[in-house]
């Protein structure tokens, strides 16, 4: 397992040269809400201008300048670069924004891959999003410049082809996505004896989705409206699991909901659990899909905003 033993050209199966042995794989780290102006040397000559707007809806991404001896030189693209042969393409994402960008790992929470396969090799963009716009700079002779762009001006740089191919298509997935769970519709879907122990039940739902939470998903349920359009190759969302009832016991503790990098929320509900997931469902950010077979509670949650998918979908998930 040496360390960038994926540096090399290679031909893919379309004829294509590129750089990775293994393939490549990049970071879009956005911002909900940021300035969407420069945060490195690059001063306020960047793109995006000092403290201007990050577009309509706020969100500002961060982009690295190439060097100009470099392939596609003097363009702006995701900081990014080969895989090496043990990385997956989270790993290797994160270890090249760090290395070129000063990126701090901690400082993102992935959210999804994006696959640009070109047969036998690809190219995966790894989405993450940041609670802030965080310091960076040029790390490495590699990059000329790093800057937070708002993401509406980013069609109107030089662009490297590899991402003006793609921007339009990646820009629609810069939002999380939660599933919220109906713990009592789930439970009651499957006789395995839930209701002798409630809460144990709950608990044993808890544990079973913590392994999801942390793995994600290559599918979202289909017909969910506001998924279908989704072009990810892997989903990793937050699950909230809701409780009402006997089984709000199983919000005491933690459990395997602490497993894993990702985060799998249980939420006691105060009152009705109805009531608790349609408030969810109407103020999460992001997409969300209610997992749930209550007709009434589903159209709440559809008035909402939210997708709606049946217990089945997500006990197939478990099973697999």
């Amino acid at each position: 397992m040496a360390n960038h033993d994926g540096n090399g050209w290679v031909r893919c199966a379309l004829g294509h040269r590129h750089w990775g042995r293994y393939g490549a794989a990049g970071l879009l780290a956005y911002v909900v809400g940021g300035p969407g102006g420069p945060s490195g040397p690059g001063g306020a000559g960047g793109p995006g201008g000092a403290g201007g707007p990050g577009g309509a809806d706020g969100r500002s991404v961060l982009l690295q300048r190439r060097s100009w001896w470099g392939h596609y030189g003097g363009t702006w693209g995701l900081p990014g670069g080969a895989r090496d042969s043990h990385e997956t393409a989270i790993a290797a994402a994160l270890r090249e924004a760090a290395e070129e960008c000063g990126v701090p790992p901690q400082a993102v929470r992935v959210e999804g891959i994006f696959d640009d396969d070109h047969g036998g090799w690809s190219y995966q963009t790894v989405i993450a999003m940041a609670a802030t716009e965080f310091d960076v700079h040029p790390a490495s002779e590699e990059t000329l410049d790093v800057a937070w762009v708002a993401a509406a001006d980013v069609p109107s740089l030089d662009l490297h082809p590899g991402l003006a191919a793609y921007w339009e298509v990646l820009a629609a997935e810069l939002e999380p996505l939660t599933i919220i769970v109906d713990a009592a519709n789930v439970m009651g879907s499957r006789p395995d004896g839930w209701w002798r122990d409630r809460a144990g039940a709950a608990r044993r739902l808890r544990d079973e989705l913590a392994p999801l939470a942390d793995t994600g998903l290559t599918a979202l349920p289909a017909g969910a409206e506001g998924t279908a359009d989704s072009a990810l190759a892997l989903w990793l969302p937050d699950i909230v699991l809701v409780v009402e009832g006997a089984a709000r016991p199983a919000a005491l503790d933690n459990g395997a909901a602490a497993a894993g990098p990702r985060r799998l929320e249980v939420v006691a509900a105060p009152g009705s659990g109805d009531d608790t997931i349609a408030g969810l469902a109407g103020r999460l950010p992001g997409r969300r899909i209610v997992v749930t077979a209550d007709r009434e509670l589903r159209g709440r949650c559809t008035a909402a905003g939210a997708s709606v998918a049946g217990p089945g979908w997500l006990l197939g998930l478990l099973r697999q």
